[in-house]
């Protein structure tokens, strides 16, 4: 009898990204981007909201899909905090330019500026009791438009800011924590992170709703091979 192939629906949508990125030898998405080292120093009260704590951490500002010049472009932020307690990986939050609102948080949207952009989730992060959303916002002037170079430049040059937020299910949203990117870090194709927000989370929390979340870690795991990124976590 012919074997019968255990495929899932999510390996069939997420199999172009890993063609594309064979083709590219890089990221589909997000393919242009400054990784950089900082600290991450809570604001919001002790045990209010995301168990986020004050940490070393390590970013990526990237620009989605890496149009050049002044044209506008989805911008993201990923974040990597270290494990907690007895994890034995990484806290990965992944944001991207969207709306701000209630309604169109999870919302994509263009900008033509790394400031005055609001950075959203997009999914919200299961906790405790309830939906949790992050934003985050750079609030160091960088510019004009969206150069990478100009980034890179601040980070070295005195550090970029970004004030993160949080909002519970569809209430206000209200401080997180203040992140500061000193160092920008090389990186090549041989040398560079694969942030991963539905594998590397931490202990009580979780991307939603589940479809969404096994559809996106197949294309995370599908853009690794296809520009043959190491699976693991360094």
């Amino acid at each position: 009898m012919p074997k019968v192939l255990n495929v899932k629906p999510s390996d069939i949508v997420a199999l172009p990204l890993q063609l594309g990125s064979a083709l590219r030898h890089r990221r589909v998405f997000h393919p242009l981007g400054i990784l950089a080292a900082g600290r991450l120093e809570r604001i919001a009260p002790p045990g209010e909201g995301l168990p986020v704590e004050s940490a070393d951490v390590l970013a990526r500002v990237s620009k989605a899909v890496g149009i050049p010049g002044g044209l506008p472009d989805l911008i993201g932020l990923a974040l990597r905090m270290p494990p907690r307690g007895d994890a034995v990986t990484p806290w990965d939050v992944l944001m991207v330019s969207a709306g701000s609102g209630r309604l169109t948080r999870f919302a994509l949207r263009p900008t033509l500026s790394w400031t005055d952009t609001t950075l959203s989730t997009l999914m919200p992060l299961r906790y405790d009791d309830g939906w949790w959303w992050v934003t985050a916002e750079m609030t160091t002037e960088v510019g004009p438009g969206l150069s990478l170079d100009a980034v890179r430049d601040a980070v070295d040059g005195g550090g970029v800011r970004f004030m993160v937020q949080q909002a519970h299910g569809s209430g206000p949203f209200r401080p997180l924590a203040e992140i500061t990117l000193t160092r920008a870090i090389p990186t090549d194709e041989e040398h560079d992170v694969s942030f991963d927000p539905t594998r590397n989370t931490t202990p009580g929390v979780g991307l939603g709703p589940q479809w969404l979340t096994e559809l996106r870690e197949r294309a995370y795991l599908r853009s690794r091979r296809g520009r043959h990124a190491p699976d693991q976590v360094s």
